[in-house]
């Protein structure tokens, strides 16, 4: 396919929740050299912003940057605006005192999307529509092929970016599993649950997740070990122990007290 039979109308399309792709109306035009695809990176990580040269050129060359450097930058410009330029030979690279912008008004990014079904399934679970707001999270954690921005050569401005936009998976991550256990669907999220804490072993409210799952799912006993587990966790990495939620469904469990129950979690799901 040729950029003059991709229909003017056709926007880009920048994923950056797993490799980096950029494409148009089919059309794969993400970079191949490395240094090429760290540029639109660091463009797109601060996308609608002026990114200084001076900053993408230390951000380009991390080891200290050649003489030449911001006439290579120029140059990386250049192919990057030639790559992107669109049928009617329009760039969205954009030249202004002190660097570059990268215009993405117009165009689909995987990343902005995540957002905004995210913060659509949190309105609906504010709102105790379970079911809607289960549907709007598995959406978003759809979007997320592998870590992000994957094979794009690090730096300081792209693990920024990456730490804020994987704290957000997470977040959605364990809004989802509260929406699935408050469909009564605990059978469901137990084995991802398992799994999520071989990935994040420090993050208890997993813990207390798959705690309120086994409860449910009559496995009181095992229920109860998670947080024996969560413990040695804690105690061994951290040196200190489980934080409140945990402890507070610890206590409801053992306890069996309905009302403490409810305050920890570990409610019977809702029909």
């Amino acid at each position: 396919m040729s950029l003059s039979s991709v229909p003017a109308d056709q926007p880009l399309r920048y994923e950056l929740l797993g490799r980096l792709r950029v494409s148009r109306g089919g059309l794969d035009l993400t970079p191949e050299p490395p240094k090429l695809a760290k540029l639109l990176a660091l463009l797109l990580v601060r996308a609608g912003e002026t990114v200084p040269g001076e900053k993408l050129v230390a951000e380009l060359w991390e080891q200290g940057p050649p003489r030449c450097a911001f006439a290579s930058l120029r140059v990386h410009i250049s192919q990057l605006r030639k790559l992107l330029c669109g049928p009617r030979g329009t760039t969205p690279i954009v030249t202004t005192s002190p660097g570059y912008i990268l215009d993405v008004s117009g165009a689909l990014t995987d990343f902005q999307e995540f957002e905004a079904l995210y913060a659509r399934g949190r309105e609906r679970y504010i709102a105790a529509d379970f079911r809607q707001a289960f549907e709007l999270f598995r959406r978003a954690l759809a979007l997320w092929h592998g870590p992000v921005l994957d094979g794009v050569p690090g730096s300081l401005e792209i693990a920024a970016f990456t730490a804020v936009q994987e704290e957000k998976r997470l977040n959605c991550t364990e809004l989802g599993i509260d929406a699935a256990l408050a469909l009564g669907r605990h059978h469901e999220v137990i084995e991802d649950l398992k799994g999520l804490l071989v990935q994040h072993p420090l993050r208890e409210p997993f813990y207390r997740q798959l705690m309120a799952a086994l409860y449910r799912a009559g496995r009181q006993g095992d229920a109860l070990g998670v947080y024996h587990h969560a413990r040695q966790v804690m105690r061994e990495e951290l040196g200190v122990e489980p934080g409140p939620s945990l402890r507070q469904a610890q206590e409801a469990i053992l306890r069996a007290d309905p009302s403490r129950l409810q305050a920890a979690g570990v409610i019977p799901a809702r029909t």
